[in-house]
């Protein structure tokens, strides 16, 4: 059966300053109280539990058993109120307690892991976490996660998001420099891709208007990420579009071969950053890192 109390936080104070100076008169300094103000903390933090928490038997007050089990409950009652005065601390100044954002895996991780580095060696109290999914996947995320941020090259389905924009992304269609459609001269017409291996990741989205688009759906490889996407065309699998920012230095050395499709081998994907609510200190460097 519980037991309905209304024990004060003055009165936990009271009962942990005791257990840790020992005396009644240094417990009442510690907490900047006269000696009455704390004898009577004490006292009525027992009427309202209804148990003997102190031994007033010889030179010095103790704690009881019951007491020492009491102080237990207090002292963690007092983490959790100190806990919640920082929290409380770090919304006054802007930051926010943490920070969840979910990142389209083909846009680089540099710029958001440079915030992270800053802000750790800043002392700020955000917690940042990041996540990394593709396409649909990013919102889907982004839901389930209750996550902060979403970074995506697909519209949201999601109402009542703000969005940011961010700068163009460009990605090539490429193949090894050994794969057949390297060597071919002039452009490919669409059809000339149709006995090879489209390589993917976790599949397309109509919504991304390839030029590939109509190939989706047929011989394709998928895979889980863009790093193993760029191993397998390296190893000749199959040829598909790689960001940019992942193409060097193989482009530069012609180990990979931009492919002259006529219906264009240069997509550029228009990625947002969307949010919920007002971003506070960590978001906003998130996105001017991002800009």
């Amino acid at each position: 059966m519980l037991i309905e109390m209304d024990v004060t936080l003055d009165q936990m104070r009271a009962l942990d300053a005791l257990a840790r100076h020992g005396t009644l008169q240094k417990a009442a300094a510690s907490l900047r109280k006269g000696h009455t103000a704390i004898l009577y903390a004490l006292t009525r933090l027992e009427e309202e539990t209804g148990l003997s928490l102190l031994d007033r038997r010889g030179y010095r007050t103790r704690l009881t058993g019951a007491g020492e089990r009491v102080l237990e409950q207090c002292r963690k009652v007092l983490a959790e109120e100190r806990a919640l005065s920082v929290v409380v601390a770090e919304l006054e100044s802007g930051w926010e307690p943490s920070l969840h954002v979910v990142l389209d895996g083909v846009l680089p991780i540099a710029p958001i892991l440079s915030v992270v580095a800053a802000l750790r060696k800043e002392g700020a109290p955000t917690r940042l976490r990041v996540s990394v999914a593709f396409l649909g996947g990013v919102e889907e995320a982004f839901v389930r996660e209750d996550a902060d941020l979403m970074v995506a090259v697909l519209p949201p389905e999601a109402h009542g998001l703000r969005t940011v924009r961010l700068p163009p992304l460009r990605a090539q269609l490429v193949a090894h420099r050994s794969h057949p459609l390297a060597r071919a001269k002039g452009p490919l017409p669409l059809d000339a891709l149709d006995p090879h291996v489209l390589v993917t990741v976790r599949g397309s989205d109509p919504r991304l208007e390839l030029s590939t688009g109509p190939l989706d759906q047929r011989s394709t490889v998928q895979l889980a990420d863009f790093a193993a996407k760029k191993a397998a065309i390296l190893q000749g699998i199959g040829f598909g579009w790689l960001p940019e920012h992942l193409l060097s230095p193989e482009l530069g050395q012609r180990e990979l071969r931009a492919l002259p499709l006529e219906r264009g081998a240069v997509h550029t994907f228009q990625p947002r950053l969307h949010h919920k609510e007002h971003l506070g200190r960590a978001a906003t460097r998130v996105v001017e890192a991002l800009r």
